[in-house]
C-alpha cells in the first residue's frame, strides 16, 4: 500500500478522489490487520507481483437491522460517483445483493494498486435479519453486537484525517 497522491488528472470535484481512495485504503488495512491470514496471502502476492495489484472489487455483508443494511452503506460511496449495476435476491438465503460500478476515474497506463489503478467494483449483500426464524434472529443479533458497530467509523474518520494533512 503506498502513498496516495494522484499523479493524473481527476473528475472529482476538491480531491474526492482522494478521500475514496483513503477510505478504502483504510479499509484495506483494517481488514489486513483483523485477517492474519488474508495478509499473509496478500503480501506473498505482493512480493511476487512486484505490487501490481488490481483491486476488481470489494464485498462487504450488511445487516439490514436498524438502518445497517445495504442503503446505509451504499449511499456514502454513491455521494462519490458509485452507480448501482445489478442486484440479486436469494429468497431462501434471506438475502439481497447489489453490485455498484465505480466512477469513471483517468488510470495512468501502468497504474495499479488504490492509489493509481481503477476504482474497484462494490458488492454490497445485506442479511434480511426481520425474515430469518427467531432463533437465528438472536444469532446475527449477537454476532452485531460482538462485532464494533463503530469500526466503520473509525475507517471513515480515519481517512478524514489523513486528507486534512
Amino acid at each position: 500500500m503506498g502513498s496516495l497522491d494522484l499523479p493524473h488528472a481527476s473528475p472529482f470535484k476538491g480531491g474526492s478522489e482522494t478521500f475514496l481512495r483513503n477510505v478504502f485504503e483504510n479499509i484495506l488495512k483494517t481488514y489486513l490487520r483483523k485477517n492474519p491470514t488474508a495478509k499473509t496471502i496478500w503480501e506473498l502476492v505482493q512480493s511476487v507481483d512486484s505490487e501490481k495489484i488490481f483491486y476488481d472489487h470489494f464485498t462487504f455483508r450488511t445487516l439490514k437491522v436498524d438502518g445497517y443494511g445495504i442503503d446505509s452503506l451504499s449511499s456514502f460511496f454513491m455521494d462519490y460517483g458509485y452507480k448501482i449495476g445489478g442486484g440479486l435476491d436469494f429468497p431462501k438465503k434471506k438475502l439481497r445483493v447489489l453490485w455498484f460500478s465505480p466512477p469513471e476515474v483517468q488510470v495512468p497506463n501502468d497504474g495499479h494498486g488504490i492509489a493509481n489503478g481503477p476504482l474497484p467494483r462494490l458488492v454490497i449483500a445485506e442479511v434480511l435479519v426481520d425474515e430469518l426464524n427467531v432463533e437465528s434472529q438472536i444469532k446475527e443479533y449477537h454476532r452485531r453486537e460482538a462485532f464494533e458497530l463503530d469500526s466503520a467509523n473509525h475507517v471513515m474518520e480515519s481517512s478524514r484525517l489523513a486528507t486534512q494533512f
